[in-house]
């Protein structure tokens, strides 16, 4: 969830105020909740989609849930643009999947 997340945030190669808290509280509570802390999303600069969607690619199932993620977080900082959008639409492509 945090790696679609940051996808979508950067999609549009800037990140707002909005979207950096966004990320914080994301981070967090994936932390606090799950005692999961990702080192490489920590000290994540640049994000390289073709990784996200490889680590997509590799879970099995419905991913539909990470879909609904990727919705919200494009609204964060208000109307959803085109490139959150293609994002958006690609991932709804592989979400279905079963």
């Amino acid at each position: 969830m945090l790696w679609v997340a940051w996808l979508v945030i950067m999609a549009d190669r800037k990140i707002s105020d909005d979207e950096a808290l966004l990320m914080r509280h994301l981070v967090r509570l994936v932390r606090d909740r799950h005692q999961v802390v990702d080192e490489q999303l920590a000290h994540l600069v640049d994000i390289d989609p073709a990784d996200v969607w490889r680590r997509l690619d590799a879970e099995p199932g419905d991913l539909s849930d990470i879909h609904d993620v990727a919705d919200c977080v494009a609204t964060v900082d208000g109307a959803v643009n085109a490139r959150e959008k293609a994002i958006i639409s690609e991932l709804g492509d592989r979400a279905g999947r079963v």
